[in-house]
């Protein structure tokens, strides 16, 4: 079976008619049909019914015309992924990612990237922050998507998104009746964080903006990641500071809060808000990274 014959087949099942289907493929009516006849011959089943009226579809063959389709498309991304990487271009995009960075903007990102570079394959790969950076500079992955700021000299970063941190209470808190809530109410309330280990700037972060106002966070229970704080926090062990993101997931037993300034005081300092970005190779020359990382500054997030 060759190539040629299934664009013949499926040229004459489009137009149900063999002088028509002759036209479109530039070519004569009876080499055509000695064609169609070779692949049912070769197939052993009959694809067309022919009639004086013209031919249908058997069940063979509109069961073998939805194969023969994606033949083709295949084949035709394997002829532009062959041009590519002749042409030195690149074929194949690793991305990298975390858990807590996987939202609404990374899968739109690879959809609108998909659409516009369908030639280009795209291997996502879940991995930490750190170990993306690791992998960034071993050349394993081409774009890194992950917590920023970074300390790695030989990586770019793009920041894609600010994701604000939000209180996270049980929903049956008293403070949970309140639309927004200071820094301050929250210096009696058993807390529950992530460790320093895991994410040490932002940790460092949260308890010294909370000793800013007066107090330090009375950490009962380590959790990471943040799903697992906020289970915790509906579990009634404590409160917990999340980012803004984990609002869009469907939560129960939890209310999530802005953390807005004092009554009729001056406001607390503000927890800086979490960024996410991307990060890549500063001698990185790619034609398809560049035009990754463009595609993601069109689409970050306006928060």
């Amino acid at each position: 079976m060759e190539l040629r014959q299934i664009k013949y087949f499926v040229t004459v099942a489009e137009e149900l008619n063999f002088r028509r289907a002759a036209e479109r493929l530039y070519m004569e009516q009876p080499p055509l049909s000695r064609q169609i006849r070779h692949l049912e011959e070769e197939l052993g089943v009959e694809l067309f019914h022919r009639t004086k009226r013209g031919v249908t579809l058997t069940q063979a063959g509109q069961a073998f015309l939805e194969e023969a389709r994606l033949t083709l498309a295949q084949a035709e991304q394997a002829v532009q992924a062959a041009k590519l990487a002749s042409r030195g271009k690149q074929t194949t995009l690793k991305v990298g990612f975390s858990i807590c960075t996987f939202n609404r903007i990374l899968p739109e990102m690879i959809q609108a990237f998909r659409q516009d570079f369908p030639n280009v394959e795209v291997n996502l790969q879940e991995m930490t922050t750190v170990a993306q950076v690791q992998a960034l500079q071993a050349s394993e992955i081409d774009v890194g998507f992950l917590h920023l700021p970074i300390h790695a000299d030989d990586l770019q970063t793009e920041v894609v998104i600010l994701d604000q941190f939000v209180a996270v209470l049980p929903e049956n808190h008293p403070l949970a009746k309140l639309p927004q809530l200071s820094l301050r109410s929250l210096a009696e309330e058993p807390f529950v964080l992530f460790s320093r280990q895991a994410k040490p700037d932002f940790y460092d972060q949260i308890i010294n903006t909370c000793q800013q106002v007066g107090f330090t966070p009375r950490i009962v229970q380590e959790a990471t990641p943040p799903e697992v704080a906020i289970s915790f926090v509906a579990a009634g062990v404590g409160v917990s500071l999340v980012t803004a993101i984990h609002q869009e997931k469907q939560n129960s037993g939890v209310v999530f809060r802005t953390i807005s300034d004092a009554m009729g005081k001056a406001p607390p300092p503000a927890i800086a808000p979490l960024e996410i970005g991307l990060a890549w190779q500063q001698n990185n020359t790619s034609s398809v990274v560049r035009s990754f990382v463009e595609m993601a500054k069109k689409i970050k997030s306006p928060n």
